[in-house]
């Protein structure tokens, strides 16, 4: 059993060098805090950031070097899948007025995907397409600034191996607008 953030700091690592190629810096928030791209992705509520104003951490963003515009946000569940987790996942991104990286503000538009991710042996889609359906229809009612994320997207992979092919598929498309 891997420690807490391993898997996902090991899917930042495997992505980093292709998005490097296309001009994007992946930040994530588990590995080495040495490295510059390592540290706390947080949304959040307020005028300033303080812990007390945090709704939720992020994984990994997908950010683009000239801009700091936030691409991607991923969030990877290493041990479920279930519908609380995602909901929980989702709208601690969503209800959120900002999102920062080590305390600097990320830009976010209707151009950022939020990606979640969860393991699971069994593939849950019509679970997953209902979620996905009523928060999308709850998304278009917030008035919140990260509210105004393009696309939100789930997908569950059964173990390390697939998560491995799956991302880096999932984040393409979306690269090529296929989402």
């Amino acid at each position: 059993m891997k420690s807490h953030g391993e898997l996902t700091a090991k899917m930042a690592q495997k992505i980093s060098q292709d998005w490097e190629e296309r001009d994007y810096k992946v930040l994530y928030d588990h590995g080495d805090p040495a490295n510059e791209n390592v540290g706390k992705i947080v949304s959040w509520i307020g005028e300033h950031y303080v812990r007390e104003v945090e709704l939720s951490q992020i994984d990994i963003a997908i950010v683009e070097k000239s801009s700091d515009k936030a691409f991607v946000l991923i969030e990877i569940e290493e041990t479920n899948d279930r519908p609380k987790t995602f909901l929980s996942d989702i709208f601690g991104v969503l209800f959120g007025e900002y999102i920062c990286f080590k305390r600097k503000k990320l830009h976010i538009g209707d151009f950022t995907t939020l990606i979640v991710v969860g393991v699971n042996k069994t593939n849950n889609k019509d679970r997953n397409k209902y979620i996905l359906d009523q928060v999308n229809r709850v998304k278009t009612s917030l008035v919140t600034q990260n509210a105004k994320i393009g696309k939100v997207v789930i997908e569950t992979y059964a173990d390390e191996r697939e998560l491995i092919a799956l991302l880096p598929s999932v984040l393409d498309r979306a690269f090529k607008g296929e989402l």
